[in-house]
């Protein structure tokens, strides 16, 4: 993850266009999203009421923290009040990346297998994967990771992953992007990082592309930050998933992903294999 600070910054509820949904009341209610990540730092703007559990795979701590920031970032994209994508979702924080934003496949498989038997109790249909690539040391355990994750999304649980920052080489993207049955996420901005596919000549990645350059969210001291990399991108689409879950709740996972590409608008400047169908348009999505 590339942690970058520039005066230019893009709000999400801005960028994405967000805001004129949530006067409309879409604002992904009644939802829930999971977030493997660094943990969640307590912040104004998203409220104690809507996170469901907090749970510590890196060490036996129970009280809720973040002590990398990545995942209060992350977490805000999707879900902050004000400037988040769908401020009104449920949150489930799953704490796999440590103080320095590593983890193992020990910790990874064990958020898994959590998520697995309790996914129905918190209504979890979103789980949300900014981790991979230069954030964590994961890419050698590819096709056990897959493995897993393959598990989620047999239980109509959608998966939304980072392609990671190892781009732009074509086939730069590692677990758990690489993935067939997830959606992988990359950014259309982010021309010098975005890791690019495709993963064999069966499987073409990423799906869809959203920004991830100079997106602010929040940090872990109550305030706002700006982030660069893939990871940022992960939570716009997320987050639209429980726009798009708000509407229509019986929607199965390889139907929204189809559906999140029919609605994306090609990027003329991205070859294929760092965009797959472009970015998606809220404007088609919600409709």
């Amino acid at each position: 993850m590339r942690c970058l600070m520039s005066a230019v910054s893009k709000i999400p509820v801005e960028v994405s266009g967000a805001s004129q949904f949530h006067k409309a009341g879409i604002t992904g209610l009644g939802t829930t999203i999971a977030f493997l990540d660094s943990g969640l730092a307590p912040h104004k703007k998203i409220s104690n009421a809507r996170i469901l559990t907090f749970r510590n795979f890196v060490n036996d701590s129970i009280t809720m923290h973040d002590d990398y920031s990545h995942g209060t970032h992350v977490t805000g994209i999707a879900a902050a009040s004000t400037i988040g994508i769908a401020p009104e979702c449920n949150l489930v924080i799953l704490k796999v990346l440590d103080s320095k934003g590593h983890s193992d496949i020990g910790i990874f498989i064990r958020a898994v297998k959590w998520l697995l038997i309790h996914h129905q109790t918190y209504n979890i249909r979103i789980v949300n994967i900014s981790v991979g690539g230069n954030t964590s040391k994961l890419c050698c355990q590819d096709n056990l990771i897959n493995t897993w994750i393959k598990k989620l999304w047999a239980r109509d649980i959608i998966v939304c992953c980072s392609a990671g920052n190892n781009g732009p080489t074509p086939g730069s993207i590692c677990a758990p992007g690489n993935c067939k049955e997830v959606i992988t996420v990359g950014s259309y901005d982010g021309l010098n990082f975005s890791s690019a596919g495709p993963i064999s000549e069966e499987i073409t990645k990423p799906e869809v592309v959203a920004p991830g350059q100079h997106i602010l969210s929040l940090n872990t001291s109550n305030g706002y930050s700006i982030k660069s990399g893939t990871s940022m991108s992960v939570p716009f689409i997320s987050g639209y998933c429980a726009l798009l879950l708000q509407l229509h709740p019986t929607l199965s996972n390889e139907s929204v992903k189809k559906h999140l590409m029919k609605c994306a608008y090609n990027v003329p400047y991205l070859p294929y294999n760092m965009q797959g169908a472009g970015i998606v348009g809220l404007d088609r999505l919600l409709v």
